[in-house]
């Protein structure tokens, strides 16, 4: 079996909803206890609980994207034609905005399997919502270039430190958080496992790396952070595999906490960069992964803990080790390690980080531990009813106060002119309107 190709991955998963067994169908699979259908994206596939949702939400993401590079592009144009700057800087920013450009058609593109089928009609009557800060669609961005071009010390680095806790010759592995998929093929490459599963929800980087595993190039431009020269702030990259990758590897959309893995079918899992961003507590996770070993295998982990939750589950080592021990696990090795990280030659700005490694051996089923869900109960369910959230309520009014205000704006029409049309319509002191309204117009780009 080629890399990435999905031939024979039915006898070897199950569904992710009710653990049924996989039937092939047009176009990817079909569980034949529940009837779920798990499409196949590029030659990836899709076994997350709801894909359908999955995708939607991801092409959602992918307009949020493309409005707000198209908005940043219009507005760094200008901003270049400013006649203070030099001559330099206009050409920078200019070279800049172009990439921004090259970056959106490349990842529509890479999307196209995503998108294909999708209705526009209905997408449209949505609008795009960009935020500020690196869009959705751009996590792990950087990490395609730190893992394809310029990072191979780090990836020797982080091989480094996990290998010796994995065994050769595996029957099963599988490696959560996969992210580019890199760690997980060099482990593949050098363990030698008979199969391996790399499993994330991340959908730009596994697109990436399934052309790649296919033997294709894929053309990305990439934003040094920091640039230490102005001829580096964008760079045109050409993204290759840099070795043959043996059968056995997959690719898998998937949730890694309810993954699509019968119970005791791995020999190891391991877990990279994983443990302090999944969205459950440690002994959450624990649980999950103690179910999908046999007895006596192996959880490897490696990464920093940087946990973002209450205070109570912002666990420090010892804290995870003993977690560990007390869910059927019997630790085997733990250590520490500074790994550098995005250590790029064309930077100025990289990072150290602490990151722990640990081996733990199944010696006991884990008990029945619920694992949270994913999104809320009425939408996962699209039959249970809406509650009236704080949110929702605050979405209303942020919305109705957006929709009212745009639409008294002419051209022609004051502040002041706006809410005292407001304040006689919604009966509320223009005065107090003119803050909010001057504080809405201040957070918009000019």
């Amino acid at each position: 079996m080629a890399p990435g190709t999905p031939s024979q991955l039915k006898d070897a998963l199950c569904c992710p909803r009710c653990g049924g067994a996989l039937a092939d169908a047009e176009g990817g699979y079909r569980c034949e206890r529940c009837a779920g259908g798990y499409p196949l994206f590029g030659s990836i596939p899709c076994l997350v609980e709801d894909p359908a949702l999955w995708r939607t939400l991801w092409l959602r993401r992918l307009d949020d994207y493309s409005s707000s590079v198209e908005t940043r592009v219009a507005s760094m144009r200008q901003e270049a034609e400013a006649p203070e700057l030099l001559a330099r800087t206009s050409a920078r920013m200019l070279r800049i905005a172009a990439g921004f450009e090259q970056q959106l058609e490349a990842v529509q593109t890479l999307f196209e399997p995503l998108d294909a089928g999708s209705d526009q009609v209905v997408a449209a009557a949505f609008p795009s919502r960009p935020e500020p800060g690196q869009p959705a669609i751009l996590e792990c961005y950087e990490h395609l270039f730190r893992d394809w071009i310029w990072g191979a010390r780090e990836c020797e680095l982080a091989l480094g430190f996990v290998e010796p806790l994995v065994p050769k010759d595996l029957g099963r592995v599988a490696v959560y958080g996969a992210g580019t998929g890199r760690l997980a093929i060099d482990i593949h490459k050098s363990r030698a496992p008979g199969r391996t599963f790399a499993l994330d929800v991340n959908p730009l980087p596994y697109l990436v790396a399934d052309r790649l595993l296919a033997g294709e190039t894929v053309d990305l431009p990439e934003f040094p952070v920091d640039p230490n020269a102005d001829d580096v702030v964008v760079l045109a990259r050409n993204l290759a595999r840099p070795f043959p990758v043996r059968d056995g590897f997959s690719l898998l959309f998937a949730d890694a906490l309810r993954p699509p893995l019968p119970a005791g079918s791995l020999d190891a899992v391991v877990t990279s960069w994983f443990i302090d961003v999944a969205r459950a507590d440690v002994r959450q996770t624990a649980a999950a992964i103690n179910r999908v070993l046999r007895p006596g295998g192996l959880w490897v982990n490696l990464g920093p803990l940087r946990f973002h939750s209450i205070l109570s589950r912002s666990y420090t080592i010892e804290e995870v080790l003993e977690l560990v021990t007390g869910g059927g696990f019997e630790l085997q090795s733990h250590d520490r390690q500074d790994l550098p990280y995005f250590d790029s030659p064309v930077s100025g700005s990289r990072r150290t980080d602490t990151v722990f490694r640990f081996a733990a051996r199944k010696t006991a089923d884990a008990g029945a531990v619920e694992i949270p869900d994913a999104l809320p109960p009425w939408v996962a369910n699209p039959l249970v009813p809406i509650p009236i959230t704080p949110g929702l309520v605050a979405l209303g009014r942020t919305s109705m106060f957006t929709t009212s205000v745009l639409s008294m704006i002419d051209g022609q029409r004051s502040v002041v002119d706006v809410a005292r049309e407001l304040g006689a319509a919604w009966g509320a002191d223009p005065g107090r309107l003119q803050d909010e309204l001057r504080a809405f117009l201040a957070r918009l780009p000019t």
